[in-house]
Order: structure tokens, then sequence, then C-alpha cells
């Protein structure tokens, strides 16, 4: 079932959008945050850029099933931009008319323009990844060993950043061994690839990209006695309560963060996208909650 502020299929083959708007595209859906986020940023920047005077960012619920009919109806209502969020990322490749270069390398699309042929398909995920990471770690990615928990739409993306940003080795764990090895094939690149968790390197990025921690009763995707000081944890879930795994972290003394500073990098990079403009950061924090950063 659908929240009351949430959008359906249903409800977009029976209203009419008068007024150009924005949408996030997923299931679940009613945890994000990116409504919230992008209404800020567009209230905040309409006293001086009237051309945004009518556009809001909707909340739409659909299943991979509805996908495809989803977007070609989207685009006939005359949508500005999307996000696509779990399970949407991967499936995305299939159906755009074409593909940014950092889309074509993550093999991943979580953010849509539209164009005269159809939807254009980007990924905002990795830069995003990586933008919040130098802001809440003080470090970049650059010579540090990278585990990757998970093998979806996110992970493709956070590795492929990772790799381009020059760490010394991402090691994939998922659960589906099989998913994980075919993601580090297909990322080409001596220094990715899949294994288990048995040994993290006390200075390791620790990136958590499976659907654990989303829930509160989620347990964490990585045992605790693994984590030790001078690793970072960065969750890319994020909710009213803090994921197992950062509660694990925090436990042992060790920095992290949860994924509400990727959440708002990514998205003003998806803003940038479709209309040209990189929102302020200030109404986009205050919208997600966001703690501040320790210095």
């Amino acid at each position: 079932m659908s929240a009351p502020d949430t959008l359906t299929l249903a409800d977009l083959r029976t209203r009419s959008f008068p007024h150009p708007s924005l949408g996030v595209l997923g299931d679940p859906i009613a945890h994000s945050l990116s409504p919230a986020m992008h209404n800020a940023a567009l209230a905040a920047l309409r006293p001086t850029h009237p051309t945004l005077a009518t556009l809001h960012y909707l909340r739409l619920h659909i299943t991979a099933a509805e996908l495809p009919a989803a977007l070609l109806r989207l685009r006939e209502l005359g949508f500005a931009g999307l996000n696509l969020t779990v399970p949407h990322k991967i499936q995305a490749l299939t159906l755009v008319t074409e593909l940014s270069d950092e889309a074509q390398r993550a093999e991943s699309v979580n953010t849509l323009v539209p164009t005269p042929q159809g939807w254009a398909g980007h990924t905002t995920d990795g830069q995003g990844f990586l933008e919040a990471l130098r802001e809440r770690s003080g470090h970049g990615i650059s010579g540090r060993p990278v585990r990757l928990l998970g093998a979806g739409g996110a992970a493709r993306a956070v590795a492929a950043a990772c790799l381009a940003a020059g760490c010394s080795e991402l090691h994939i764990v998922n659960r589906d061994t099989t998913k994980g090895t075919a993601l580090a094939a297909a990322l080409a690149d001596p220094r990715a690839r899949a294994g288990d968790s048995a040994s993290l390197p006390t200075d390791a990025v620790i990136v958590n990209c499976t659907m654990l921690g989303l829930k509160p009763g989620d347990t964490s995707p990585l045992p605790a006695e693994l984590l030790r000081p001078g690793q970072f944890v960065f969750d890319t879930t994020y909710g009213t309560h803090q994921s197992q795994l950062l509660q694990d972290a925090n436990a042992r003394g060790i920095a992290g963060c949860d994924g509400r500073s990727m959440l708002r990098w990514q998205g003003a990079l998806a803003f940038r996208l479709w209309t040209g403009i990189i929102p302020p950061a200030a109404p986009m924090r205050a919208a997600l909650g966001e703690p501040p950063v320790t210095p």
C-alpha cells in the first residue's frame, strides 16, 4: 500500500499535470526523503529563478513490472526529470534512448532527463558518494582499500567511482556470490574482485550498498568484530533510526555516516542535469535532518 502523498501508475493514468514536475520512482518508496529535499531546494530558489515557480517534486510508487509503462506515461505527461531508486537502476538501462559515460561505466541509472527521443539515462550516485565521503570523513578514496557490501545499482555506481578515483583495491562482498563475481568481472579492473568479509584492513572504507539498515529491525551486513579504529563506515541507507552497522561502528569508536549526505549530493547533481542549477545545500541539509560535519 502506498502512502497518502505517493502516486501510483493508476494515478498517472487518470491524472493530468498542468505544470512540469519532477519525481522519484521506487519500490519501496515511502521512506524516501528526496521529495522533501528537492522541494526545499525549489522553495529556496524560486525568488531568484522564476522558471522554477511551478516545478514540484513528487513521490511515485512504481514496481519493477510497472516501470516500462510508467516511464512512457511520464514522458507523455511532460515530466521534467526523474530519479530512480531500488529496484529500478539496472532495469532502466534497457529503457532509455541514450546513456551518459558514467552510466555506461557503472551499468546503473539513477537520473533520467527528457530528450526529443525519450529518456536519457545518467548516474549521479558515484560522484555523490565521493563528494559525501570527502565531506563526512575529511579524506577522499585515493590510495585506500574499499570493502563494498552489495552488488545492486547503487553498488555498481559506487564501485566504478571508487576505481576511477584511485582506490587501492575494491573487494565486493555480496550475499549472492554470483552477482558479486559478475560485478567484479564487469568492472574489468585488477583492483576489483569478489570475496568475503573475513579480513578488513585497518584503513578500509566500508560502504554498505545493501538494503540492510533501511528498516529499524535490520541486522548488520557485517560482523561487528571486523570493525576496527582507522576504518570509515559509510552506510548508504538512512531513516529515522541508526542502522545496526553504524551502531556497531559507534560502539567501537569508528567514524561513519549514513546515506543522507550522499542523497543530498547525488540529488544536487541530478538537479543540475534537469535545470542547469546547483541547488543551495543549506535547505537540503535541513530537510534531511543531516547532522553537522565534525571538524
